[in-house]
């Protein structure tokens, strides 16, 4: 097969208001394209009228906020119904299901595809196997992170949907081994599910030549030990624990300045810490910012550090060990796949701000281990997270679903 046709089903995806929302399976369809594999996406995005979209928690699903297609991928809004609230997740992705069939259709019988796939388990796959199913394509569904390891257990009936799902999937795909085998332990997987690590662009996630240059760029003094967090500012990536920790080595290490590279409801707690220890320019919250800007931040930066309380396998420590960090982060998900403790970073347990205070401030005292641990990670971005090869076994299995289906 020379050429294979993807429709992925997506509810992230870049916008002009969240650049960064959903770009890491775009990163994927183009690593994909250099092996023969074409992705266009339906992306789900919650209906809102007038005047629901004027107000502010509703904008971002409005017409201010459209796509923002990275790389010339196809990409198709598809407004669906999702009142507000936790509990209606457990009908969006029939939801979007109904709101997509018939996009897919009109896309599918002008330009066939070979392959459904959902962008995550919950409610992207859910609805992907409705609409294979419609079209008589064989489904794929990737497992990222929180739609395996925490929504199913906030709510039971979403760990039946997952598994009522996983019973219709013919390739199930997981980012890190711990979700792969979060998926095998349903019993439900038709087939073993395959653990794929996502792509990143290596190109722009790289060591600065010279730091010092890069930090005079964005006005950091190149005299700082310079922690930084990459992702959204909200209470399950451990904002809480990182504050309280911050707070304290700020007070103590007055060349320690912490930067948080995102956005989101914990920004005031981030953003009051140089206040309460009287200390102007010791934490800097920059907002959302392009995907592009971010390699810059990182390379300005000595170590990430990343307290989540739950994980797939993030790809903010993907790209920091790419540029040469070292990375303090929680012992979740697949993050130990990436974090080797003692080795290229340091590992801690989830909400436990006294273990995560001391492995930051090892950081900030030991250089020697630092740039040790920065130069060992790099090596192991490169060769154990190969974004080419790892996305050529991706294409591989893909290509090989699609001519099963095509000779039985």
């Amino acid at each position: 097969m020379d050429k294979l046709r993807i429709l992925a089903i997506s509810h992230m995806f870049p916008s002009t208001l969240f650049r960064r929302h959903g770009v890491f399976i775009c990163r994927e369809a183009r690593h994909l394209r250099k092996h023969g594999i074409e992705t266009s996406f339906l992306v789900g995005r919650p209906w809102t009228p007038w005047p629901l979209h004027s107000i502010p928690r509703w904008r971002k699903y409005g017409p201010a906020n459209p796509l923002v297609a990275p790389d010339g991928l196809p990409a198709r809004p598809v407004g669906y119904l999702r009142p507000p609230g936790f509990g209606f997740r457990r009908f969006e992705g029939k939801s979007m299901a109904r709101s997509m069939l018939p996009a897919a259709r009109n896309w599918h019988r002008r330009e066939p595809f070979n392959l459904v796939m959902g962008v995550s388990m919950l409610p992207d796959a859910e609805a992907a196997v409705i609409v294979g199913d419609a079209l008589g394509l064989p489904i794929v569904s990737l497992a990222v992170g929180s739609d395996v390891m925490v929504y199913p257990d906030r709510m039971p009936v979403l760990w039946h949907r997952l598994c009522d799902t996983l019973e219709r999937v013919d390739l199930p795909v997981g980012v890190s081994e711990s979700i792969c085998t979060r998926l095998a332990e349903t019993g439900k997987c038709r087939r073993e599910p395959l653990c794929i690590y996502l792509s990143r662009d290596t190109t722009q996630f790289t060591p600065a030549s010279d730091k010092s240059q890069v930090r005079n760029r964005l006005g950091w003094p190149a005299e700082s030990v310079i922690a930084i967090y990459v992702g959204g500012l909200v209470e399950t990536k451990g904002m809480r624990e990182l504050a309280l920790a911050a707070e304290a080595l700020l007070k103590e290490h007055p060349r320690l300045k912490l930067v948080c590279v995102g956005d989101g409801p914990e920004r005031d707690r981030l953003a009051g810490l140089a206040r309460r220890i009287g200390r102007e320019g010791a934490v800097i919250v920059t907002g959302n910012v392009p995907p592009d800007d971010v390699p810059l931040f990182l390379q300005a930066s000595d170590f990430l550090v990343l307290p989540s309380h739950s994980e797939g396998l993030p790809q903010a420590v993907l790209e920091a060990m790419n540029c040469g960090l070292a990375v303090v982060a929680t012992r979740v998900g697949g993050v130990p796949e990436a974090v080797l403790d003692g080795r290229t970073g340091l590992l801690v347990a989830a909400k436990n701000v006294e273990q995560l205070c001391a492995a930051m401030e090892r950081m900030i005292a030991d250089e020697e281990f630092r740039l040790a641990a920065g130069r060992e990670g790099l090596v192991r971005a490169r060769e154990v997270f190969n974004s080419d090869r790892n996305a050529e076994r991706f294409a591989e299995a893909l290509k090989s679903l699609a001519e099963g289906r095509a000779g039985s």
